[in-house]
């Protein structure tokens, strides 16, 4: 077998060894794969730096920042002792490292990384002005981070103008700024106004590659994240699946991308109304989680809670009290008995057995959900707010009026707190309230909530 050979069955092994969940064994194996390589051919630096990203990936996995950066620094090492100072490959890495840094919320390493490339970059601008307006648009995304609107903006106008002045405005350099752009800008505009940006940028890579371009299905993806965000589910839902049928057969399906927009395809498809596609999803997802972590890691519990949640949606209750039932053993001895994640399936049950009519089992489980979220101080208020409801609506249906009203009005204020007095969420509880209060013959009152929900409703 060559070095070459070895080094990538090196690397295939350290993949194996990262979805089973051994990270220490998966380090060693890169480490190896790195040597191998480095032995074979210690100029080819694009395989090194990718064997380093790989190593840098897994780490971050294993929960090691500074595993993950002392890879870095012997990559650079190594560059500067054959390449010298100067070199593109080491601007390269090096903003790879502010990147890196920039992740973890290291804003000072990473801008000193970026400012170091910009200076290698610089040099050559004439040949490498690609390079540098995509660094420059990187160090605004650490700008933006940081809340620094001023100078995101400052760097970000001087990239696309040198991308644009450099070529005909219909170029890969100006879709890869005009992409950071709109990732730089989403927390300060609305979504419409950034949508441009991207569409622009999908049209340049589109025609610029006959493959696609990496970027693509990352345009597509941001595109559809701002869809969701105003409400344009069906445009939403197309995009995302535009984007993994880019990322699947590149990144396969265990990649973390392609993971990622599963998810979210499963979750949008669920709120659509369309169970058939979002069951399968969730247990595609079930089984990558299998196969990647194991049978019994978190990531598996949550799947089947997804899933099971889903199945109680679609009133496949036979389904959905099993998936839910293993979940929450599976939670129970990973995460402890008093997690918040407990108490969210703990809450589906109740929902589960609402559905079924089985009032004591619903209760049961409603009320030790409650008592895990109200002793911890890490569960979202909005899921008490939820099993607040539930509970009140097990004893609405048992015709036990006044404890019922007792917990709509601790969840409206939840909700409040949480929202505000005329959010659309609050509809809901505000008619559980107003029928409750009718029921016990407080009919002025319940004639002010009726009014308040129907006030909500008019102005959504």
């Amino acid at each position: 077998m060559s070095d070459f050979n070895a080094s990538g069955e090196l690397a295939a092994r350290a993949d194996l060894c990262q979805e089973l969940g051994d990270f220490l064994g998966a380090d060693k194996l890169f480490a190896r794969a790195f040597d191998a390589q480095l032995d074979y051919d210690a100029s080819d630096i694009g395989s090194l730096r990718w064997l380093t990203a790989r190593r840098v990936e897994n780490s971050c996995l294993e929960g090691n920042f500074k595993k993950s950066e002392k890879c870095w620094q012997h990559l650079l090492r190594l560059q500067k002792s054959t390449l010298g100072s100067d070199s593109r490959q080491i601007a390269t890495t090096l903003v790879e490292m502010g990147i890196f840094y920039r992740g973890e919320g290291k804003w000072q390493q990473s801008r000193i990384r970026f400012d170091q490339a910009l200076v290698i970059q610089q040099t050559d601008f004439g040949l490498e002005y690609h390079d540098y307006v995509v660094t420059l648009s990187e160090k605004a995304h650490l700008y933006a981070l940081q809340g620094d609107q001023k100078r995101t903006n400052a760097l970000l106008e001087e990239a696309l103008q040198l991308a644009e002045q450099r070529t005909n405005k219909w170029h890969e350099s100006v879709a890869l700024v005009l992409r950071r752009k709109a990732r730089c800008l989403i927390e300060w505009r609305h979504p419409e106004v950034l949508e441009p940006y991207l569409e622009r940028a999908i049209a340049i890579l589109s025609e610029e590659n006959k493959l696609p371009h990496p970027e693509i299905r990352l345009c597509l993806s941001e595109l559809a994240d701002l869809g969701l965000a105003r409400g344009l589910y069906r445009r939403a839902e197309r995009l995302y699946v535009r984007s993994l049928q880019l990322t699947e057969p590149f990144m396969g399906s265990k990649h973390p991308d392609s993971i990622a927009l599963l998810e979210k395809l499963a979750q949008l498809r669920r709120t659509l109304r369309k169970y058939s596609e979002a069951e399968a999803h969730y247990r595609k997802l079930l089984t990558i989680y299998k196969q990647k972590r194991g049978s019994t890691a978190p990531e598996v519990a949550h799947a089947m809670f997804s899933l099971g949640s889903l199945l109680t949606e679609s009133r496949e209750f036979d389904q959905a009290g099993s998936m839910l039932t293993q979940a929450l053993k599976m939670q129970e001895t990973i995460l402890g008995p008093h997690h918040c994640e407990v108490a969210m399936t703990l809450y589906e049950l109740g929902t589960l057995h609402m559905a079924t009519e089985e009032f004591g089992e619903a209760e049961a489980e409603y009320r030790r959900a409650l008592e895990i979220q109200e002793t911890s101080k890490s569960c979202a208020p909005l899921a008490v707010a939820d099993t607040m409801t539930g509970l009140a609506l097990v004893h609405f249906a048992r015709r036990e009026y006044e404890p019922a009203e007792r917990l709509f009005i601790k969840a409206l204020a939840i909700e409040e707190a949480a929202l505000g007095v005329d959010h659309p969420r609050l509809i809901s509880t505000l008619v559980q309230l107003a029928r409750t209060c009718d029921v016990l013959t407080k009919h002025e009152l319940a004639t002010r909530y009726f009014e308040r929900a129907d006030a909500i409703v008019q102005t959504d």
